[in-house]
């Protein structure tokens, strides 16, 4: 199935002293490069990076499209909506992901992604009970419907566009769901990947 992908970098990053967090390095590699791999691994073709591009390197992917977030710092939903409007209309699955996860995997993505092909949304659940909103698979058109629905989209809650819809929440290992809003965050995140590393020098 075709498949497009949403990665929001917008934001103040007001809980890490305005840095921001989607380009923070761990194991030297910035975040968003590392998920921009992931969702390449899984076969996205159309790519919609809303906000910042910093620590991306535009030239290592065909099919990456950089969107302002016009008005800024609208909140992620308004992201959602100004990525949708430069992405020409088509019949696909479209991943909608945060860009400061890290730790994402391809797995977790095509599990989303075969769910959603059902006809509803689906989400990542870690295993406290605790939903990932932007983690998430959409189809196209209910995508679209659900964000036209909502008129403008400047300061409301990602949580608003699931309101009054089926959701199929699929199971997430608590460290694919770490989103770094936090230094507690990154420091999570680099002892997963020091222990990933470590794995796999055994």
């Amino acid at each position: 199935m075709d498949t497009a992908a949403i990665i929001l970098t917008g934001g103040r990053s007001s809980r890490f002293g305005g840095r921001h967090t989607p380009g923070i390095e761990i194991a030297g590699s910035p975040v968003i490069a590392s998920l921009l791999t992931t969702v390449e691994a899984v076969g996205a073709g159309e790519i919609v990076v809303c906000g910042s591009s910093a620590g991306i390197d535009a030239g290592t992917l065909t099919r990456l499209l950089l969107v302002d977030e016009e008005p800024a710092f609208g909140g992620p939903l308004h992201g959602i909506s100004c990525a949708l409007a430069a992405l020409p209309t088509g019949e696909r699955i479209i991943l909608v992901l945060a860009g400061d996860m890290p730790a994402i995997t391809a797995s977790l993505l095509a599990r989303l992604r075969e769910s959603s092909a059902a006809g509803s949304p689906a989400a990542a659940v870690d295993p406290s009970g605790r939903v990932q909103f932007l983690c998430a698979a959409w189809p196209e058109a209910v995508l679209r419907d659900a964000v036209a629905g909502l008129g403008s989209a400047v300061g409301l809650p990602v949580k608003a566009l699931y309101r009054d819809r089926e959701i199929t929440l699929i199971p997430a290992t608590e460290a694919e769901l770490i989103d770094i809003d936090t230094p507690a965050d990154l420091d999570r995140a680099e002892q997963i990947t020091d222990a990933e590393q470590d794995s796999g020098a055994d």
